[in-house]
C-alpha cells in the first residue's frame, strides 16, 4: 500500500466535520434580526418625521401598529427559543448580591462622575445644547409631591431592561445565532433596538442609550452578574434624569 495514501487517509480522518446550523435556528435568526431591525428603523424614521412636522395622531397610531406587528412577529419566535439560559442569571444569593453592590457601587461612582463632568463641559463649550437642562441638579423631581410613578417603579424598570437586554436579548441572540463567534452581531442589534426605543427624547438620547447598552453588555460579559448591571442602571439612570441630560438637544 502506498504510504502517501495512508497519510492522506489519516489527514482526512483528522478533519472535523463542519458545524451546520439547523434550519430551525437559522429561521429563528432571520426572524429575530428582521423583527428588531424593522422596529428600530420604524421608530427612528418616525422620530425623524416628527422633527419636521407637528405631532400627528397618525404617527401615534403607527406606533401602536408597529407594536402589534412586533408582538405578532415574536409569537412564532417564542416557540423556537430554548429557555434554560433565562433562569440562571436570576439566581440570588449573598455572594452575588455582595459582589453586585461592591463592583456596581465602584462603577457608579466612576461613570457618575463622568456624567457630571460631561454636563460641566457642555455648559462651558456648548451651552445652547442645555437650554432645557436647568438647574444643574434637579433634586425636586425626587421630593414628595413631585416624585412620579415612573421614578418609584424605576428599580423594577432597571431590572427588567437589563434582563431583556442582556439575557433575553444578548444571550438569546447568541443562542439563536449559534455560538460566541457572533456575539458582536447580537449586541449590535440589541443596542440599535434599545436606542430606538428612546426616540421620544430626541436623536442625542437615541445615540446615548445605544452606547449605554454596549457599555452595560460589556459589564455583563465581564461579571456574568445581572445584579451588577441592575445597580449601575438604576443609579446612572436616576442621575441622568437628575442632571436632565435627556434634554440635551441641538
Amino acid at each position: 500500500m502506498d504510504r502517501s495514501s495512508i497519510g492522506d487517509t489519516s489527514a482526512t480522518n483528522n478533519i472535523r466535520p463542519t458545524r451546520r446550523t439547523s434550519p430551525r435556528k437559522q429561521y429563528s435568526e432571520y426572524l429575530l434580526i428582521a423583527f428588531l431591525t424593522y422596529m428600530s428603523l420604524y421608530i427612528i424614521i418616525n422620530s425623524a418625521l416628527e422633527q419636521f412636522y407637528d405631532t400627528n395622531p397618525v404617527y401615534k397610531i403607527g406606533n401602536f401598529v408597529g407594536l402589534f406587528l412586533a408582538i405578532a412577529t415574536l409569537i412564532p419566535l417564542a416557540r423556537k427559543v430554548p429557555c434554560d439560559f433565562l433562569i440562571q442569571p436570576l439566581i440570588v444569593n449573598k455572594k452575588r448580591v455582595s459582589y453586585a453592590l461592591k463592583v456596581g457601587g465602584q462603577l457608579c461612582l466612576l461613570f457618575g462622575g463622568f456624567m457630571i463632568v460631561l454636563k460641566l463641559g457642555l455648559l462651558h463649550f456648548a451651552p445652547d445644547m442645555l437650554n432645557r437642562a436647568h438647574p444643574f441638579f434637579y433634586w425636586e423631581r425626587l421630593m414628595p409631591g413631585n416624585i412620579t410613578t415612573n421614578t418609584i417603579l424605576y428599580p423594577f424598570t432597571a431590572f427588567w431592561q437589563e434582563y431583556c437586554i442582556n439575557v433575553m436579548g444578548y444571550d438569546g441572540m447568541r443562542t439563536l445565532l449559534v455560538g460566541n463567534h457572533r456575539k458582536n452581531k447580537s449586541v449590535s442589534v440589541v443596542a440599535l433596538f434599545f436606542g430606538a426605543m428612546h426616540y421620544l427624547y430626541g436623536f442625542p438620547m437615541i445615540v446615548f442609550t445605544a452606547l449605554f447598552v454596549l457599555f452595560m453588555n460589556f459589564i455583563y460579559r465581564k461579571t456574568r452578574n445581572l445584579w451588577v448591571c441592575m445597580v449601575i442602571h438604576f443609579f446612572l439612570g436616576q442621575l441622568l434624569f437628575t442632571l436632565q441630560l435627556q434634554k440635551i438637544g441641538f
